[in-house]
């Protein structure tokens, strides 16, 4: 019985190895992503500013731009 325990806690063990090198390579293969301000606007140019290094993007690269959703102050 002890045995049986023994082989299903390896099992466990090797799942969970498993999954967590499948997270990280999934990680190192998601589209770059960062916190950015804009500080220039120019007609359809623009100039944004990172907290992070711009590390994944290079001029010239397509990127999407969401802007952030205010909350409505409901209190009033």
């Amino acid at each position: 019985m002890k045995e049986g325990r023994e082989i299903h806690m390896k099992k466990v063990a090797m799942l969970f190895c498993i999954l967590i090198a499948i997270g990280f390579v999934a990680k190192g293969s998601l589209a770059a992503t960062g916190k950015c301000t804009v500080v220039k606007v120019d007609g359809t140019k623009m100039v944004i500013e990172c907290d992070e290094p711009t590390k994944g993007f290079t001029k010239g690269n397509q990127i999407k731009i969401k802007t952030e959703k205010k909350k409505n102050d409901q209190s009033q």
